[in-house]
């Protein structure tokens, strides 16, 4: 049977890379398991055996022969766009996705509470996630711990991709700072930043005097405070995160 994988879709053959992906991923039966870009299948055949129930994603459906030849009571295909679906309830990601899709699966599996990914990424956001600078790179490295596993030549691919890839596991955080804690809270709320901020800190027990108080602290611009969450970019999520540490400290040192 031919392959037609979709422009953005590269397909992973090499079985050797395929064992490391599911040795990394630690699968067992407690697992409920996505997998977005299931292709022909090869991966999937091998997440079906050790997890307790697997979700996979496909959007072209020229693969559904080789995929509905997979006869395991644990799998469920869908032909769709993973995004459109609620994760929630799945604890694992195991995939070789489509890297256009790189930030967007990343933000939904924060969002939906998915707690470890095993994914294939291209070359440019592993260098995204490594340098920390731009929103997806700090939000990811705020909410897991990322863990750089191996790299694939291009070559390993049908079609090759224009760069080489890497596996990169992520592992959610379990042991937080204060800060990393709140800024957590900012970046998942709606509205505008000023709002995300006061009522994170009266989230973490703060009055809304005293968050009114550490917001003007901040000193941050009046007409930046007034613009939505999702325009804060990765450059103010470091500041806004210095200065928070900056108060903390502050507060921590007045009350010794």
């Amino acid at each position: 049977m031919e392959l037609h994988p979709e422009k953005d879709q590269h397909l992973l053959l090499n079985d050797e890379i395929i064992g490391r992906i599911i040795k990394e991923s630690k699968l067992s039966k407690e697992d409920k398991v996505l997998e977005i870009g299931a292709g022909t299948g090869v991966l999937t055949k091998e997440i079906v055996e050790l997890a307790g129930n697997v979700l996979a994603f496909e959007i072209e459906k020229s693969f559904n022969k080789r995929l509905d030849e997979i006869d395991n009571e644990n799998l469920a295909v869908i032909y769709d766009n993973a995004l459109d679906y609620s994760w929630k309830g799945y604890n694992k990601i195991v995939s070789n996705i489509p890297y256009s899709l790189s930030e967007p699966i990343i933000m939904k599996a924060i969002q939906d509470e998915v707690d470890f990914m095993v994914l294939m990424l291209g070359e440019n956001f592993k260098e995204i996630l490594e340098r920390r600078e731009t929103k997806a790179g700090v939000i990811a490295n705020l909410f897991y711990n990322i863990k750089i596993i191996m790299k694939v030549d291009k070559k390993e691919f049908v079609p090759p991709p224009r760069v080489d890839s890497w596996v990169v596991k992520f592992e959610r955080k379990t042991e937080l700072t204060d800060v990393e804690e709140l800024l957590q809270s900012i970046v998942m709320k709606d509205g505008k930043i000023k709002n995300a901020i006061l009522f994170s800190l009266v989230d973490f027990g703060k009055t809304k005097n005293k968050a009114r108080e550490i917001i003007n602290n901040l000193g941050i611009d009046k007409l930046v405070l007034e613009k939505p969450v999702q325009s804060m970019t990765g450059k103010f999520l470091m500041m806004l995160e210095e200065r928070l540490k900056e108060i903390m400290l502050n507060e921590i040192e007045e009350d010794i």
